[in-house]
């Protein structure tokens, strides 16, 4: 089984992804994955960069809970389709509330991956993508329709 910081660059560590990220950061285009999203999460807060801070957020926080699933060995639930349904909903919500385009970045590069992965026959995907949506539904928990189930205790120090 692959590292969870492995697998989210493989993921969404996509060209597109990686190019929004270091457009933003000069001087880390070479960097690793997970070092990239790392300097974007901490340096793109409140810079006109803002919402690719926000997608860096959320990747970091996918890995987490990717992470976290495997650790305490949980896996894809029945309400997969649920889940999709709400993050999507909460996006919509969270980005009506918002003057940045963060949660569409978020539904492109995050919700969408996983989606894909919910679909798959591979075990370890599907549990993956339900992990990486279940830690951004928790932190969409506010929004109406959160089933407690979704929640993850999971520490992204955001």
């Amino acid at each position: 089984m692959r590292s969870s910081i492995d697998r989210v660059a493989e993921l969404f560590g996509t060209d597109e992804v990686r190019r929004l990220l270091a457009t933003s950061l000069p001087g880390y285009e070479s960097y690793a994955f997970s070092e990239l999203v790392r300097a974007a999460r901490d340096r793109l807060a409140n810079t006109p960069a803002h919402s690719v801070g926000i997608l860096a957020r959320e990747l970091r926080r996918a890995g987490l809970a990717i992470h976290h699933a495997r650790d305490t060995d949980q896996h894809a639930g029945e309400d997969a389709a649920q889940l999709v349904t709400f993050t999507r909903t909460g996006c919509d919500w969270w980005a009506s509330t918002v003057d940045h385009d963060g949660p569409g970045l978020v539904q492109v590069h995050v919700i969408d991956p996983c989606e894909q992965l919910l679909c798959a026959d591979n075990t370890d995907e599907r549990d993956d993508g339900y992990a990486a949506l279940r830690g951004l539904a928790t932190r969409l928990g506010s929004h109406s329709g959160f089933a407690p189930r979704w929640t993850l205790h999971i520490d992204d120090g955001a």
